[in-house]
C-alpha cells in the first residue's frame, strides 16, 4: 500500500511541477534542452553580434533575421517579406512556411541521416565541409536561386531574391539545436548565415499566432476529468493487486503462442496488395490511419469528414488545403506510382505533425451523415 501511494504521490508532483527549470519548450531560442536553440543565440553573443529574440517584424538597423518554427500571423509574414524586399536577409528554418520553395523530398537515405556536403558557391558554405541534419527536407530548388547541399534530387539550403534582399530557406529546424549544433560544420555555416556587416543587428524572429505555443505548464492545461482519473489510479491497482494476488490449483501449462514479427506480417500484407493490383485498397489503408492520427493530434471527433474535416485540419495546422483535400477527401490513387505519391505526401504531413504544435478550439460544426468514412476491411484481400 505504501508503494502504491508513494508512486501516485510521485507521478502527481512531476505533472505539478513540469519541466525542470532552464529546457523550455523545443526550437524555443530560450530553451537550454537538446531541441532548444539557445546555444546558437549564446555563440552569437560571445562572437560579439547584436542579436536579440522577439515578436514581430525586423527593423531597419536589422541586416539579419531567423525564423525558426513559422508561427507568424499574415499581417506579421508580410511584414517580414517587405523587410527583406528593403534589403534584409532572412534565414528560414521551417521548409513548411509559406515563404519557403517547395519541398522536393526527405534527406534520409534509407533510414539514415548522413551528413551532407555543400557543393555550391555561396559565400556562406566559406569553411564547411559537411553537415549534420535530422528529419529534415530537401527543396526543389530548380530556377528559384543558388542550391547547395544535394540529396535526393535537391537541395538542403536554397538561397532565393526577394527584391533587394534574400531568403534563405534550410530544409529543417533540428540542425540549429543545442543537440547538433556541435555536430560537422552546424555552428559555422549558421553563424556565416547569420554574422551581419557593419555593426548590423541580429532578430530571431518569434511568430505572433496564438496557435503557435504558450507559456502555460502542463497543470495549468489539464481539465478537471484528468486529475479525477489520476486520483482513481491508485484504488484501480489495489483493486488489481487483489484480484491478481492468489490463484487457487496449479498452473495450467500452455504452449506457447508462435510468434510472427511485425515486419514479416507487414510485408507479407504489402506483397499480397501488390500482386492483386490492389493499390486502392492500401491507398485506403494509409488515409484511414492519417485521419486517425489527425483527430488523436488534433482533438477532432468522429463526426467530422469529409471537406468540414479539410477545414478544421486547415485552421488548426495551417497547412494548405489543396493538400489536404487531396490526402483525406480526393478518390484514391489505383496505380503503384500514384500510391508511391500518395505515401510520401502523407509522410510529409505525418513529418509535420510531430515537430508543430497544433493549437485552435475544438469545432461542433454539423456533418450530414452521408459523409461517413468507409469502413477499413479488417483482413488482407486474397491474392
Amino acid at each position: 500500500m505504501a508503494i502504491v501511494v508513494a508512486a501516485a504521490v510521485v507521478v502527481l508532483a512531476v505533472i505539478a511541477i513540469g519541466p525542470r527549470r532552464g529546457f523550455g519548450a523545443p526550437l524555443d531560442p530560450d530553451s537550454t534542452g537538446p531541441l532548444g536553440v539557445r546555444g546558437l543565440v549564446d555563440v552569437m553573443i560571445e562572437l560579439g553580434f547584436d542579436i536579440r529574440v522577439e515578436a514581430g517584424v525586423p527593423g531597419p538597423a536589422d541586416q539579419r533575421a531567423l525564423v525558426i518554427v513559422d508561427a507568424m500571423t499574415d499581417g506579421q509574414r508580410d511584414g517580414v517579406r517587405e523587410w527583406v524586399r528593403d534589403g534584409g536577409t532572412l534565414v528560414l528554418a521551417d521548409p513548411l512556411s509559406d515563404l519557403a520553395p517547395s519541398i522536393g523530398g526527405l534527406t534520409s537515405i534509407a533510414f539514415t541521416e548522413p551528413t551532407i556536403e555543400p557543393e555550391c558557391e555561396d559565400p556562406a558554405v566559406r569553411g564547411v565541409n559537411r553537415v549534420s541534419v535530422a528529419d529534415g527536407f530537401v527543396f526543389d530548388g530548380d530556377g528559384i536561386g543558388t542550391s547547395c547541399f544535394p540529396r535526393n534530387d535537391g537541395a538542403w539550403m536554397v538561397r532565393a531574391s526577394e527584391g533587394q534582399g534574400q531568403i534563405v530557406s534550410l530544409g529543417g529546424p533540428l540542425t540549429l539545436t543545442n543537440q547538433l549544433l556541435d555536430d560537422a560544420d552546424n555552428a559555422v555555416l549558421l553563424v556565416n548565415l547569420l554574422a551581419p556587416t557593419d555593426g548590423g543587428g541580429v532578430m530571431v524572429i518569434r511568430g505572433e499566432d496564438p496557435a503557435g505555443g504558450g507559456e502555460d505548464s502542463l497543470a495549468e492545461v489539464l481539465p478537471d476529468q484528468v486529475w479525477l482519473a489520476l486520483a482513481q489510479i491508485p484504488l484501480a491497482w489495489l483493486g488489481l493487486v487483489w484480484w491478481r494476488g492468489r490463484r487457487h490449483g496449479k498452473p495450467v501449462l500452455e504452449d506457447p503462442p508462435v510468434r510472427v514479427d511485425a515486419a514479416e506480417t507487414t510485408i507479407a500484407v504489402g506483397n499480397l496488395m501488390r500482386r492483386a493490383g490492389q493499390a486502392q485498397a492500401a491507398a485506403q489503408v494509409l488515409r484511414w490511419r492519417l485521419t486517425h492520427d489527425l483527430r488523436l493530434r488534433l482533438g477532432i471527433p468522429d463526426t467530422i469528414v469529409g471537406d468540414t474535416l479539410v477545414a478544421v485540419v486547415v485552421e488548426r495546422t495551417r497547412l494548405p488545403a489543396d493538400r489536404l483535400r487531396d490526402l483525406l477527401v480526393h478518390p484514391l490513387p489505383t496505380t503503384d506510382d500514384g500510391l508511391t505519391g500518395y505515401a510520401r505526401d502523407v509522410a510529409l504531413l505525418q513529418r509535420h505533425l510531430i515537430t508543430h504544435r497544433p493549437g485552435g478550439p475544438p469545432t461542433d460544426a454539423p456533418v450530414p451523415s452521408q459523409s461517413q468514412p468507409q469502413p477499413i476491411p479488417s483482413r488482407s484481400p486474397t491474392p
